[in-house]
């Protein structure tokens, strides 16, 4: 449509940046049947994006200890992740502009909050998903779950850790091909992102309608909406050849978890509480020779409790030691034959839940029904005891933070919908490839509309696709994502010790030894599966980094506004050659799952202040008719309030 002559000229002064000249908002396209695949963007792409580290690392990982009573973590998630993603894509669709260049336009300027944005990016610096990629295909190449064992590479003897590590650094670096090649880096990203939903999701399907039980799909769907309810693990659960074991001596407590494997002891995580700080050794970390005897012992008598095909609990409540074993069967659900309670320095023994004493039936009940977990309240635990139980928060936390996307990856959904061309993004261009993109230019500042009646129609319209393409799409594809992941983890790793690099791969381990006959199907099936969630979040990760900083820099440096369009791109590759030597360096220092945790956890304060601001751009730089309604509005503080609780939560009980 042409513009009018006062359209052309007209600015509007816009906080701390230049402000934006006007243009009409060109119409969205007709609704119907036909627009369904052309309007396939942000929505899957980040989607694609979603499915990633919280599905297959903290959902094994969350599943694998607690069942599926924390999943409503993740609904309170992706539902203020939804309203933080309408939110930033109101902001591009008027303007044309990412939502942090939004924040560069409020008080008290671009410098500070550039400061400020830039430590938030901490949280989405670490390559983990590169490191974790690394693991499904070190499995898939040895064979087995990467251990303490050797490998010839290239006629030289190299450990199996080592070579994780060689890995990681070849997914981190190829993961930077996708984004030199195309017309635009928006367009390469959705084609992948798109195959990796398709793929991805279709394959779980099929596997949870082949391997999953009823009690299982039952536990997830229902953890979803189970809100408030905490998960209180007993202190020893063994299942099978799997451990988690502790024990008190003289006032310290010391807990081993590991798996009997055949021909060997694989202790994954061996943890020493004798002072106000724990101390935790790894797979591969060795033990102080004061412990030594310790650890051997917890060694010794998980060996002699774990059973193929039985179940040991044993906790301690009140005085009160409670021990629990029997069978588990073959749809995964455990049959009690033998309780024995240990109160007063006497034992009492029991083959029958409805013999036990009243005081502890409720416990000895809950701990068969979950699994080695006991169900309380959040409100009333807090209200009894003064405080939250000792779990594990960092990985809760964690889970939370990626269950959707996290941190400061929401915002990016104003960035590809300006990509895509949705509403005024159409006229303020994109972030061209370094090949085969040079007809594609890039506006230093946006356009944004007059405020008639036939442009106000128009918005009610790409509003509408908005909202098609977050609920739809992006919701549904988060809610299915997470979903599957721990409903296979629930049959194939519950109660698996999951620490570690290992937990990558561990679905694929755990369905191969519970279908052997298949093994020749299911172990690559499901290795390519977990390849193909993490090695695209890595692509993502670095793009996402470079692409925000790209639009910072080329909208608020006066430098960066002498290039011509097309010349974003240097901006664009100088930021990503940047991030690829922080990357392989920090990939050789640290271990993948804390690279993971860490990222995570800091992406809680990012993901909280992200919401916050946005609500504090859209009620400020948006004219009245724009500005998002009091729902949505509260939405914002809700969630600002929600992840910033969390990593309050974290720093008091780490």
């Amino acid at each position: 449509m042409n513009d009018t002559p006062s359209a052309r000229t007209a600015t509007v002064a816009a906080g701390k940046l230049p402000g934006w000249t006007m243009a009409n908002l060109p119409a969205p396209p007709a609704m119907g049947l036909r627009s369904w695949v052309a309007l396939i963007g942000p929505g899957m792409m980040m989607a694609g994006v979603a499915i990633g580290a919280g599905e297959w690392l903290f959902g094994p990982a969350v599943a694998s200890q607690y069942g599926g009573t924390i999943l409503w973590l993740a609904t309170i998630s992706i539902l203020c992740q939804l309203v933080v993603n309408l939110e930033v894509m109101r902001y591009a669709l008027y303007c044309g502009e990412p939502v942090y260049v939004g924040f560069l336009r409020t008080r008290p300027g671009p410098k500070v909050w550039a400061v400020w944005y830039l430590l938030m990016d901490v949280s989405n610096i670490w390559p983990f998903m590169a490191a974790t990629a690394a693991v499904p295909l070190a499995a898939a190449l040895l064979g087995h779950l990467p251990g303490d064992g050797t490998v010839q590479l290239l006629g030289t003897s190299v450990s199996e850790v080592r070579l994780v590590k060689l890995l990681g650094y070849s997914v981190f670096l190829l993961a930077f091909l996708p984004l030199i090649f195309g017309g635009t880096i928006y367009r390469s990203m959705e084609r992948l992102m798109s195959l990796k939903v398709i793929v991805v999701l279709s394959f779980l399907c099929i596997l949870s309608i082949f391997t999953a039980s009823y009690a299982s799909l039952h536990e997830v769907v229902t953890g979803f909406f189970r809100f408030g309810a905490l998960p209180l693990r007993a202190d020893t659960i063994i299942v099978g050849p799997h451990f988690e074991l502790s024990e008190s001596r003289g006032g310290d407590r010391y807990t081993i978890k590991g798996t009997v494997e055949p021909g060997q002891m694989l202790v994954t995580e061996f943890v020493a509480v004798r002072g106000p700080e724990p101390e935790r050794f790894g797979m591969h970390a060795a033990v102080p020779a004061d412990l030594a005897a310790v650890r051997q012992g917890l060694v010794d008598r998980a060996t002699s409790l774990a059973r193929e095909g039985r179940f040991f609990v044993e906790d301690t409540q009140d005085g009160v030691r409670l021990q629990l074993a029997g069978q588990v069967l073959a749809n995964q659900t455990w049959k009690l034959d033998r309780i024995e309670v240990l109160l007063g320095g006497q034992t009492q023994s029991y083959h029958r839940l409805e013999d036990v004493p009243v005081a502890v039936a409720g416990r000895a009940r809950s701990l068969v029904a979950y699994q080695g977990v006991e169900r309380v309240g959040m409100l009333s635990y807090l209200w009894e005891h003064g405080g939250l139980p000792d779990l594990n928060w960092a990985i809760l936390a964690a889970f939370a933070a990626i269950a959707g996307i996290g941190g400061t990856g929401n915002a990016l959904c104003s960035n590809y919908a300006r990509d895509k061309g949705w509403g005024m993004g159409k006229l303020v261009g994109a972030i061209p490839s370094a090949v085969g993109g040079s007809s594609v230019t890039l506006l230093h500042i946006g356009k944004t509309f007059p405020l008639d009646e036939a442009n106000m129609g128009r918005w009610q319209g790409w509003m509408r696709y908005v909202r098609r393409d977050q609920l739809v799409v992006w919701t549904f594809c988060c809610f299915l994502g997470m979903a599957l992941p721990c409903l296979v983890s629930l049959e194939f790793l519950r109660n698996v010790p999951v620490e570690g690099h290992r937990v990558a791969a561990m679905i694929a381990d755990g369905a191969a030894r519970r279908y052997p006959d298949l093994q020749w199907l299911l172990w690559p099936a499901t290795l390519l599966c977990g390849f193909l969630i993490l090695a695209p979040g890595q692509i993502f990760s670095g793009e996402a980094i470079a692409r925000r900083w790209t639009d910072v820099v080329w909208s608020s440096s006066q430098r960066a506004q002498r290039l011509r369009g097309p010349q974003v791109r240097y901006i664009y590759y100088t930021i990503l050659g940047i991030y690829a030597v922080w990357g392989l360096v920090w990939l050789s220092l640290f271990e993948p799952l804390t690279l993971a945790i860490i990222g995570a956890v800091l992406g809680n304060v990012a993901l909280g202040s992200t919401a916050l601001h946005t609500l504090y751009v859209n009620r400020t730089l948006l004219p009245a008719r724009i500005r998002p309604p009091w729902f949505m509005q509260a939405g914002l503080v809700i969630c600002g309030a929600f992840f910033l609780g969390i990593s309050v939560i974290v720093w008091i009980y780490l």
